[in-house]
């Protein structure tokens, strides 16, 4: 039933719910995107786009060649309250998620304009996860996506640059003061649609890991090609060491991100300076040349 409702409402992507009511739809179209959106946030989603074009190029030149049946279709709700209405009224999603939501089978998310640029590149993975990662195991749903949410970067011209590996603020803030005690074997061996409280951000905490260490681009290509090496597991093949040597890095990691919790809480929202001068005046002046 839902796939056939989903059907019907998106042929056309059709903005607003029936409570409230959007005025008019507008259309922004790129060379991989089909933005839909109310009229009066044309300006925030010109930007967006901008971003989202610029986000597939880094993609594709730092991590993998992105294949899919573009355009990503993106519905762009003018607020959360908005976003919210339309899931459970139109989409009839019970218990909307806080940010932005994938709806694989419309090759479609949807999110609303406030939601900030990380959530736009969250969602944008995971059309492309789903795509170029099929032997990708189930852990690797959300925390490869979640990884791209949080950045600082800037425009080099029409090309995006950015750093990652930023932990975020709200993801730590839930994991709470057992974030020491996270266990990497019960997360990698986690199964499809096994939710935790946390919303899933002890797996957002695993890629940050891998990237940590340089093992993010291997973990990636590894995957990709449905290679683990020899190894029980992709992240163990990522490390070229079984699960039982990677523990102690785990360990001392999850105790230093435990201990840094206050600066991480400084960590500001996603953003994309407009040259490379500003964006260094401004890690220097907020002292986050650091990443923890």
């Amino acid at each position: 039933m839902r796939l056939i409702v989903l059907l019907f409402l998106l042929p056309c992507l059709a903005l607003g719910a029936a409570k409230p009511s959007v005025d008019a739809e507008t259309a922004l179209r790129t060379e991989h995107f089909d933005f839909r959106f109310q009229a009066a946030d044309a300006q925030a989603v010109r930007e967006i786009a901008r971003f989202a074009e610029g986000f597939l190029a880094l993609v594709r030149r730092d991590f993998f060649d992105p294949k899919f049946d573009y355009p990503i279709k993106v519905v762009v709700l003018p607020t959360r309250e908005a976003f919210h209405a339309y899931l459970k009224d139109r989409l009839k999603i019970a218990d909307p998620p806080a940010f932005g939501i994938y709806l694989k089978e419309l090759r479609a998310f949807v999110t609303f304009t406030s939601s900030g640029l990380g959530t736009f590149a969250h969602e944008i993975m995971h059309p492309l996860v789903e795509r170029n990662l099929p032997k990708r195991p189930a852990w690797a749903d959300e925390a490869v996506p979640s990884f791209f949410e949080k950045f600082l970067g800037y425009w080099k011209g029409d090309t995006l640059v950015l750093r990652f590996g930023y932990q975020n603020p709200w993801r730590i803030q839930a994991l709470g003061d057992q974030i020491d005690q996270l266990d990497l074997r019960a997360i990698v061996q986690r199964k499809a649609n096994e939710y935790g409280r946390n919303m899933n951000s002890d797996l957002r905490m695993v890629s940050v890991f891998l990237w940590r260490n340089g093992k993010l681009n291997r973990f990636l290509d590894l995957v990709r090609r449905g290679d683990r090496a020899g190894y029980d597991s992709y992240l163990e093949a990522a490390f070229e060491r079984p699960l039982i040597d990677i523990e102690p890095a785990w360990r001392s990691y999850l105790r230093e991100t435990k201990a840094n919790r206050a600066e991480i809480y400084r960590v500001p929202l996603s953003t994309v300076f407009k040259d490379k001068a500003e964006y260094e005046a401004y890690v220097t002046q907020q002292r986050l040349e650091v990443q923890y």
